[in-house]
């Protein structure tokens, strides 16, 4: 009796020393930004014209080492699969390779909602729009401050266990007016077995796209 009870307190020392990371993104609840406080507050103007691919300024050793440049077309919201063939279908080169865009110019439309025209190395163009008038998912926190979203998905699983990620996203513009874009991903992994929690494993990036004058 005396062993279990032992083994039962290491098991169980072991599970709270590999629980799950908190959640990052807007209204996960916890100290992470609440969006009912922001619903009146103005969202930044994006417009601009900048370079198509994005510099990396920090990240954890797999942007380091593999993701060193980011690609201005996909750092904002998608709205359908239909936008992202669009993308796809400009940027390919004539060796099937999917080319950053050369440029990006970002136009405000509206009150969040955002047009974007991408002009690629092979002559062709790509259009898409983009909307952060939902208030519940997209934060803006001021005219000078970010734009910020996220959200977890829904479960998956990995040859060890069940696991589940959630992300979130940010843009703003530096002191030079260059667009920032950091991006932060957590993966919650767990045994095959009884689905134990084993730990967060946590990505982290962020890239400067230069804003053409």
């Amino acid at each position: 009796m005396k062993l279990i009870s032992i083994a039962l307190v290491m098991v169980s020392a072991s599970i709270a020393g590999c629980l799950h990371s908190p959640p990052t993104y807007p209204g996960a609840g916890g100290d992470n930004i609440d969006p009912a406080l922001y619903v009146n507050s103005e969202c930044l103007n994006l417009s601009g014209r900048y370079e198509g691919k994005g510099e990396l300024l920090d990240g954890d050793a797999t942007a380091q080492g593999w993701e060193k440049t980011r690609r201005l077309d996909n750092i904002f919201p998608f709205s359908s699969a239909e936008q992202v063939s669009t993308i796809d279908d400009a940027s390919r080169s004539v060796t099937g390779r999917f080319d950053y865009p050369k440029e990006g110019f970002v136009s405000l439309i509206q009150d969040r909602l955002f047009q974007s025209k991408f002009i690629y190395p092979n002559g062709r163009s790509a259009i898409q729009r983009f909307s952060f008038e939902d208030k519940n998912r997209f934060v803006c926190t001021g005219a000078d401050g970010e734009i910020i979203w996220g959200g977890a998905s829904k479960g998956g699983r990995s040859e060890f266990g069940p696991n589940s990620s959630d992300s979130m996203a940010m843009l703003y513009l530096d002191e030079h007016g260059n667009l920032i874009y950091e991006k932060s991903t957590q993966i919650h992994m767990s045994m095959l077995l009884g689905a134990i929690p084993t730990g967060t494993a946590k990505y982290f990036a962020k890239y400067r796209f230069k804003r053409i004058r």
